[in-house]
């Protein structure tokens, strides 16, 4: 008894779009939850050899060689630090901040500043710093 009814070879392709947009949602998502995120100190440095100016408003730390620490326009010890600067980044209204050394400064300390800084929950950190002389061919 047939029933005249010819079989059915169609692949049913929206089944395999929404298998394909749901893998790339997982995926996005768990790319930009820091799943697959290398560990260790992040930082927002250009990407060129040449410095460019600062196109984000930020607070700026700046560490003397005389192992003074201003944040913004104010002058604090070490110990001072982290809550000098989440009362000056509440102030600005800022989410960035930008980090000015002395070559002097011991890099242990640098460091030291950098944990505080993410300790206090900013994760945007730059670093400021003069271009090279460019030399004459």
């Amino acid at each position: 008894m047939q029933t005249g009814l010819r079989p059915f070879s169609e692949i049913n392709v929206t089944s395999v779009a929404d298998v394909a947009i749901t893998l790339l949602i997982i995926f996005i998502i768990a790319g930009s939850s820091g799943a697959f995120q290398k560990t260790g100190l992040r930082m927002n440095l250009p990407r060129t050899s040449a410095a460019k100016a600062m196109t984000e408003d930020g607070v700026i730390v700046t560490m003397l060689k005389d192992g003074k620490i201003e944040v913004g326009s104010q002058t604090c010890k070490l110990e001072e630090f982290t809550p000098t600067l989440t009362r000056a980044m509440q102030e600005k209204g800022a989410t960035q901040v930008y980090l000015r050394v002395d070559a002097a400064v011991p890099y242990g300390l640098v460091i030291d500043i950098v944990g505080q800084v993410k300790e206090a929950g900013y994760e945007n950190l730059g670093l400021i710093a003069e271009p090279k002389p460019k030399r004459n061919r």
